[in-house]
Order: structure tokens, then C-alpha cells, then sequence
């Protein structure tokens, strides 16, 4: 019984996983199909984790919350490593159109443990953040021009909720890479719709993290930063010449 249970628990981390694959691949139909399963199975994870929880806080007394507290302190400075395990080789042809933006989708451990709220946020987080880059790269590649504005604004929708989800959420736990590549599809997406002041916001605030990694980020850090420069050069080219001018 308790593996079955377990397996069901990490079933949306399958799903997620084999969505990554077929992003990667360059099918972004059935990339979507199966983001939308996980993700769906991801809440369905969640709601119960947050109904258990509930349950306990009614049917516990004063004491029992007190040592609850305790306990809760305890799982917070011993938690277990995030459930995301690496970003994807993307191995799609690239295009013009797909200069700038990070491709890689994000895959899911399937041995976490996912019963932790923390663990089933920060997997939802990257789901999302995996269906926008399947609706971003629909709108390049997968669908009729009619209906490139809708998969854009999907997409849209898609990075700021797993942005601020990410934001909002204490437990969440993400890495810095997550927080730059979403902010850095943001800024693409405007840029494709002709929107320059809200492209170059999202692209302001991607330099302004890069600066923050150069001066105190670790060798590693400063690592992850360097997908990033061709989307901030502009910027950059802007600060060098506007003296001059």
C-alpha cells in the first residue's frame, strides 16, 4: 500500500517529466497536454496536503499546537533538497525568433517527497513555469498565426503566476536560475508583441540581478548569469554610449 501511494504522489512529476521531453523535442502540442495533467494532478496534491493540515489544526489542542510549532521549526532548518533536479538540453532547431530566450524546461525529481507542502509548491511553481515555455514556444513554431496572440498571453499568464506563487510562498524554495529565466521569457514575449517599455522593465530588473550575482554571488551563481547577457546587452550598450551622447 504505501508504495502505491508513493507512486501516486509523484505522478505528476512523471507527467511533468515526460512533458519536458517532448518540449525539448520540439512537439509542443503534446508537451502541453501533458503539463496540463501534471499540473492538474499537482493541485489536486496540494488541496489534500492543505485539508490534512486543516484536520490537524481543528482536532489539536493548545499543548499539541505548541509541540506542533516545535516540530514545524524543526522540518524548516532540516529540509530535504528541492524537487527540481536540472534544467533540459533543449534540442529543438533554433530560429531568430527564439533569440534571447531561455528554452530549457524545468524536470522533476520523482523520488521527492511530495506529501511536504514546500516539495508539492515548488514542483507546481515549475510546472507552470514548463506549460508557459510550451505556450511561448507554441506561438514560434506550433500554431496557426491566427492564434499566436492567445498562445503569447497564455503564456503571459503563465510566468507571472509561477513568478508570483514563487514570490508570495515562504516554503518555496527556488533557485535564482528560475527567477532570471522567467522574468527573461517575460521581457522576450513583449518584445514580440511590440511592447518595448514593458520588455525593457523585465530586462532592467534581469541586469539588475545579473549586477547583484557579480558583486556577491558565488563562482557558481555568476555561472548561471551568463545565458542571460544577450538579452541585457542593449541595456548595457545604452549605459556605455549615453555619456558620449
Amino acid at each position: 500500500a504505501p508504495e502505491a501511494k508513493a507512486t501516486m504522489d509523484s505522478s505528476f512529476a512523471t507527467l511533468n517529466n515526460v512533458g519536458t521531453i517532448h518540449l525539448a523535442s520540439g512537439h509542443t502540442s503534446e508537451a502541453i497536454g501533458s503539463f496540463l495533467k501534471s499540473l492538474r494532478d499537482a493541485k489536486m496534491s496540494l488541496a489534500e496536503r492543505a485539508k490534512k493540515e486543516d484536520n490537524m489544526a481543528r482536532n489539536s489542542s493548545s499543548a499539541e499546537d505548541k509541540e506542533g510549532n516545535r516540530c514545524r521549526e524543526t522540518v524548516a532548518v532540516h529540509s530535504p533538497r528541492i524537487p527540481i533536479e536540472a534544467f533540459v538540453p533543449f534540442s529543438m532547431p533554433l530560429s531568430t525568433s527564439t533569440e534571447g530566450l531561455y528554452l530549457s524546461p524545468l524536470y522533476l525529481s520523482e523520488s521527492a517527497d511530495y506529501d511536504r507542502y514546500d516539495t508539492s509548491v515548488e514542483a507546481s511553481v515549475a510546472i507552470m513555469y514548463n506549460l508557459a515555455l510550451a505556450h511561448h514556444l507554441n506561438a514560434l513554431f506550433g500554431t496557426a498565426a491566427a492564434n499566436r496572440e492567445t498562445a503569447l498571453d497564455q503564456a503571459i499568464s503563465l510566468y507571472e503566476l509561477a513568478y508570483n506563487v514563487h514570490m508570495q510562498e515562504e516554503d518555496a524554495d527556488l533557485s535564482v536560475e528560475f527567477t532570471m529565466a522567467v522574468v527573461n521569457n517575460l521581457g522576450h514575449i513583449h518584445r514580440l508583441k511590440g511592447d518595448e517599455a514593458k520588455a525593457d522593465k523585465c530586462f532592467h530588473h534581469l541586469l539588475s540581478t545579473m549586477l547583484f550575482l557579480r558583486s556577491y554571488g558565488s563562482a557558481d551563481s555568476k555561472c548561471v548569469a551568463e545565458p542571460f547577457v544577450h538579452s541585457i546587452t542593449h541595456l548595457i550598450l545604452q549605459d556605455t554610449v549615453a555619456p558620449a551622447a
